[in-house]
């Protein structure tokens, strides 16, 4: 795989990397939403947009008064899972020509 194209994708990754991880925090620390799916990919979507704007660390609550929460650890499986995803496809790709 050339170094160019490694390059892209890392940049993709990176940039996948705060929303994804950001819904992935939001979708599994919903306490209020309970058994709730909808609810649950409510907050995941909201928190897809909150964590990377705050610097993966959201508020806990609509207010933001307290401590924060830390989204980090969500935000880098998110970005290794997506590099790696986009590397394997990419190897198979160049392995098909």
């Amino acid at each position: 795989m050339k170094l160019k194209r490694l390059l892209a994708i890392l940049g993709v990754s990176l940039v996948v990397a705060g929303p994804a991880g950001g819904f992935i925090f939001g979708f599994i620390n919903c306490s209020d939403a309970g058994w709730n799916i909808f609810g649950r990919l409510f907050v995941g979507c909201t928190m897809a947009v909150i964590a990377p704007l705050s610097g993966g660390f959201p508020p806990q609550n609509e207010a933001g008064v307290g401590p924060s929460f830390n989204a980090w650890p969500h935000i880098i499986i998110a970005g290794l899972l997506s590099f790696a995803l986009l590397a394997y496809r990419e190897q198979r790709k160049i392995r098909k020509e």
